[in-house]
């Protein structure tokens, strides 16, 4: 198991001292309750701390994401997004570092409720929250037009991962960056995903491979992945100019199903999970 030590993030954001404490506090416990599973990520406010459902996850995300340099430190003028932004911690972070607009998507509508108003609050007018799905994002942002598209927590999710990583391809520009973080099995060998049997809303658990293999497959160059922590890793990849080789059997619109490449018949290109012996595990 990969264990590397890096700082978090910091969350750079304060309540100016005129603020209305009290109502502050008081929306954000409004709106913490009304959604399901409570408030997103913890944070502090200045005056008071708002504790999430996924504490600081979201900084050590983005400290992770700054110790491999799978981000730039600074975005500005990028045009970005935000993948499941739930509270919305880290589309403000990407904010704070001058990118120029920042989609900040879910499908959730309490969950962008939450982001709506950290946007607010802070007055991080580059954020700009969209109700939707990762499916139907091609619809609600201009093709090609991205820089940088962060996919933090939502990949293993998704019923189909193919499907989402293909049409968030679609919105970043040539060279643009597909920045991943997942829960995953931190084995470069085999390719596969474990189905997740929703545990905390896990539909699917794939390998490192997997994950660079998947995004192959979609229309990314150079896929990287490193793990920082129990099932937990981050990824960069980026759009290549080519054209996806496979597209038969996707749930995609694709005027032509011809592959672009000769698919092989060769059953070695196969790693599938590792087998136990009779009587083993």
């Amino acid at each position: 198991m990969s264990k590397t030590a890096f700082s978090p993030a910091s969350w750079p954001f304060s309540l100016p001292v005129e603020t209305p404490v009290d109502s502050i506090q008081a929306e954000a416990d409004r709106l913490g309750a009304a959604s399901q599973y409570g408030w997103g990520h913890t944070i502090d406010f200045g005056p008071f701390r708002k504790e999430g459902l996924l504490g600081e996850d979201y900084l050590t995300i983005a400290g992770a994401l700054d110790h491999w340099a799978f981000w730039p430190t600074r975005l500005d003028g990028m045009r970005v997004a935000d993948i499941g932004c739930f509270t919305g911690g880290l589309s403000l972070l990407m904010a704070h570092r001058g990118a120029e607009v920042v989609y900040a998507l879910d499908e959730i509508p309490e969950h962008l409720a939450q982001c709506e108003f950290l946007a607010s609050t802070f007055d991080a007018r580059a954020v700009r929250p969209m109700l939707g799905t990762v499916y139907k994002i091609h619809e609600m942002i201009q093709p090609s037009s991205l820089d940088l598209i962060l996919f933090a927590g939502v990949l293993y999710h998704l019923s189909d991962m193919l499907v989402g990583l293909h049409a968030l391809r679609s919105l970043l520009k040539p060279g643009g960056s597909l920045i991943i973080q997942s829960n995953a099995v931190e084995d470069f060998e085999h390719s596969y995903a474990n189905f997740g049997r929703f545990f905390a809303g896990t539909w699917w658990q794939p390998t490192g491979l997997c994950i660079k293999d998947m995004c192959e497959h979609m229309g990314y160059a150079d896929p990287e992945v490193k793990f920082y922590g129990t099932n937990l890793c981050v990824g960069r990849a980026v759009r290549s100019t080519d054209e996806i080789p496979f597209r038969r059997g996707l749930n995609w619109p694709f005027d032509d199903l011809r592959d672009r490449r000769p698919r092989t018949l060769d059953w070695s290109i196969l790693a599938p999970a590792p087998r136990q012996p009779p009587g083993k595990g």
